[in-house]
């Protein structure tokens, strides 16, 4: 099986005058099951199921030319009928705008949490793909790459042990792909981004994912500069690391965790390592300025409220 090298992007983003400044969205985990005791339309408490107010606090940033969608869009497991009533009227307001990556909720399959049965066609993602179409491009299983200004962006696909996908160890396809789409590349800023981090903010592990080291490896012998991905339930910054998670300031990669669209929320854990710079167990968003040379960063609250600023200089 041959992955496809893409290269795609519906909106056209100039690169000229050099001051241009485009400024990203980015969130993951977003809507609630509709048979969640918490669901309330989206609108219950701090602590789950805020996926109304979250997304509103999102549509309402007149700033944004653009959204990175980091899976786990619609739990438990994605099916057609829990996205017309959860995600569409909340977060699908922002789908037009949507440069997407899968989650692994988008295939589970059995049955969920609340024993309905999941979609039989999650097995290989497909009431995913089918939602977003040709934004999610289903015919390289998900991965992607396209440039924002002087920015070249990655979009990876992390469930990597599942059909199609090409796998994350050194030697597999997707990876593979991933080395020659950054070899490719004259951008001077490179961000990627994909569901599942390496570095996790959870004692487990270490506090690190393995299985995506391969994907770090290559974009720290590349200058990559900044990593986005979601899937742990809250908002966290790292320093510049290493693949390994050594502090790095030269060299070293900024990784963002933005799990916060409103499912729910979890703690970073005290004994985990590498521990974030900051953290936020609250809902919210990542607003983040591609600058010609470096970018800025807000996570913004469901009040609209910054609680995190950070800004960083590109590997030139």
């Amino acid at each position: 099986m041959a992955l496809l090298s893409v290269t795609a992007l519906p909106m056209s983003f100039p690169v000229d005058p050099p001051s241009y400044a485009p400024v990203i969205g980015a969130v993951g985990d977003m809507a609630c099951d509709p048979a969640d005791s918490r669901y309330h339309e989206g609108q219950d408490t701090s602590l789950a199921c805020a996926q109304s107010r979250t997304s509103d606090a999102m549509v309402s940033d007149t700033s944004l030319t653009t959204v990175l969608g980091l899976g786990d869009y619609q739990y438990d497991c994605g099916d057609p009928s829990d996205y017309e009533v959860s995600y569409d009227p909340t977060w699908g307001r922002l789908d037009e705008s949507m440069n997407p990556v899968v989650g692994n909720h988008e295939y589970k399959t059995g049955t969920d949490v609340f024993g309905t049965p999941c979609p039989y066609s999650n097995a290989t993602a497909q009431s995913y793909f089918a939602h977003f179409g040709e934004s999610a491009h289903p015919a390289s299983a998900g991965h992607y790459s396209y440039d924002i200004g002087t920015w070249h962006l990655i979009a990876m696909n992390g469930n990597c042990a599942k059909k199609s996908v090409g796998g994350c160890s050194a030697s597999s396809l997707e990876t593979a792909w991933l080395k020659a789409d950054l070899a490719a590349t004259n951008q001077p800023c490179v961000l990627a981004y994909w569901h599942q981090p390496l570095f996790t903010g959870l004692a487990i592990a270490g506090g690190q994912n393995s299985l995506y080291k391969p994907w770090w490896d290559a974009l720290y012998a590349a200058h990559a500069d900044v990593v986005l991905n979601g899937h742990i339930h809250d908002y966290q910054r790292f320093a510049a690391l290493d693949p390994s998670g050594n502090l790095d300031p030269v060299n070293g990669i900024t990784q963002y965790v933005v799990g916060t669209g409103g499912e729910e929320q979890v703690a970073v854990k005290a004994s985990a390592t590498p521990q974030p710079l900051a953290w936020f167990k609250t809902f919210g968003y990542l607003r983040m300025t591609l600058e010609p040379t470096g970018w800025t960063t807000e996570f913004v609250d469901f009040h609209s409220t910054v609680l995190d600023t950070y800004s960083g200089t590109c590997h030139l």
